[in-house]
């Protein structure tokens, strides 16, 4: 069982025509025969030379000819299921055929009463965990979404984030992963005996490191399923133009494909855009800039083509710093322009200011702009029923009305989306109940949700195995040094607090 994700009733915009899509396509082939890929790892370059890819083991430099490339291609899977703790919640990737929603990340939390993003607590990165698991339109839990929180050393802030989603997400999860932690997450994943999607970050441009390699054998071997994301941005870490800027970056992805394949035929690859336009006054990425937006639409347009899973970034982040009409407009835009070119997986709910900081409240807003969306995708009834031609009919011209009709009362719900936090009722009826915003509504509708919800305690041995886990991973960095004596004492006294582990 699983989520089948939302589905289109109508046609996908190609942002290429035919030719132009071919162009890019062979572009692709061009950098991948003959600039090639730096592969640092020898393992996998021998392991790459025996798929039949041409290596230069000098210079660390690997070849893929067309031919691998499309062998590879026609081994990695067409989608496939990613596995949830509760199986009502499994996701299915369908490319070119159904969307699922995930929320966007931050490094911190904005609090809007202070208006500053700040470190989050313990608690408030539970309660976070607990309110994305509770949003009824979001179907995949994403990395982070906050990178670790208060009192924990870097080198165990995403190792700690794992184990807060298994505790109190039912939810598939994604993860990404610093220094070697990822050793370290798999295991949790085997644990709980769910998958665990995790991230292996190419360098733009065309280069894949030792530990990079290292991490597709250990995902391979673990048989968890996990994306290629670079994050190049244009004229900076790929060509300004979007077309080689999307030549690049496909051309990254598909070499840790075939990697992938190469080692494990049949491995659960997918793609991720994270493609930035630069800023070129400051030289940062733009974000929210529209040019995000169209060189996603042609990612998605590619893979899609492939048959190959594929996750667009573009709508997760704005350059606002408020939840305003900035943030709004940058990545609603985003948002329509990356469901209509048939992106399989969009980051959204949460994001703000340039992946600085995410929001709980603008989350449970976002929330409502997935649910407009969902039902946009669903288009237009054009049945016996849907058309209505015998009603119509029937009630004939004024003094007719399709009011008290059966087909009014009984399918308006399904013909409209029904915010939950926007205001739809009259002007004096809005004053009299205190003149409520946006944000104050979502704000009550959070605190809803957080107190409605239940959480499903993991068994007491999954429980022990996570605590063990985390233990193994505090004492491998303690010893290694990567914690310092001060983050140490900060962090014990955080792990032995009375709330431990929820607060």
């Amino acid at each position: 069982m699983a989520k089948n994700g939302a589905a289109c009733g109508f046609p996908y915009v190609d942002i290429l025509n035919g030719q132009q899509l071919n162009a890019v396509r062979s572009g692709v082939y061009d950098i991948l025969k003959n600039t090639g890929v730096t592969v640092q790892n020898e393992k996998m370059r021998q392991v790459l030379a025996e798929f039949g890819c041409r290596v230069d083991h000098a210079r660390e430099r690997v070849y893929f000819d067309q031919e691998v490339v499309d062998r590879a291609l026609a081994l990695a899977p067409k989608g496939f299921t990613v596995t949830a703790r509760d199986q009502a919640n499994n996701v299915l990737l369908q490319p070119g055929k159904t969307t699922q929603f995930i929320n966007a990340c931050g490094t911190a939390i904005w609090r809007e009463d202070k208006q500053e993003s700040a470190v989050p607590s313990r608690k408030e990165f539970y309660e976070y965990m607990r309110l994305l698991d509770a949003l009824p339109n979001l179907d995949f839990h994403n990395c982070f979404p906050f990178f670790g929180f208060d009192k924990v050393p870097e080198c165990m802030k995403l190792i700690e984030s794992v184990a807060a989603k298994y505790r109190v997400s039912t939810k598939a999860q994604i993860e990404g992963t610093v220094f070697d932690n990822y050793r370290f997450t798999t295991e949790m994943a085997k644990a709980m005996g769910v998958d665990l999607c995790q991230i292996v970050n190419s360098a733009a441009p065309l280069t894949y490191f030792t530990e990079t390699a290292d991490q597709i054998f250990n995902y391979t071997q673990a048989d968890l399923p996990f994306h290629f994301a670079a994050g190049p941005t244009r004229g900076l870490t790929s060509p300004m133009s979007a077309a080689g800027s999307v030549i690049s970056n496909n051309a990254e992805c598909l070499a840790g494909l075939i990697m992938a394949q190469a080692v494990k035929p049949g491995a659960r690859v997918w793609m991720n855009s994270m493609i930035m336009t630069p800023n070129m006054a400051t030289g940062k990425p733009a974000f929210g800039d529209i040019g995000n937006t169209y060189t996603d639409m042609a990612f998605n347009q590619y893979w899609r083509s492939c048959g190959i899973p594929c996750w667009s970034n573009a709508a997760s982040w704005s350059s606002s710093k408020n939840i305003d009409y900035q943030a709004g407009y940058e990545q609603t835009m985003a948002l329509m322009g990356q469901v209509l070119s048939g992106s399989t997986v969009i980051s959204y709910q949460g994001g703000m200011y340039a992946e600085l900081y995410a929001s709980p409240l603008k989350a449970v807003i976002d929330d409502d702009v997935v649910g407009m969306v969902k039902r946009l995708m669903r288009g237009i009834d054009t049945s016996e029923e849907g058309l209505s031609l015998e009603l119509i009919q029937e009630t004939g011209p004024i003094p007719g009305s399709f009011m008290d009709s059966d087909e009014t009362l009984l399918g308006w719900r399904e013909e409209c989306y029904i915010p939950t936090v926007s205001s739809r009722t009259g002007y004096e009826e809005w004053k009299n109940g205190g003149k409520k915003d946006v944000i104050q509504n979502a704000g009550e509708r959070t605190e809803k949700l957080l107190k409605e919800q239940k959480v499903q305690t993991l068994p007491a041995d999954q429980e022990q195995a996570l605590e063990d886990i985390l233990n193994d991973a505090r004492q491998y960095y303690y010893k290694t040094g990567k914690i310092t004596e001060e983050e140490w004492k900060a962090y014990q006294e955080d792990i032995h607090s009375p709330n431990y582990p929820f607060a």
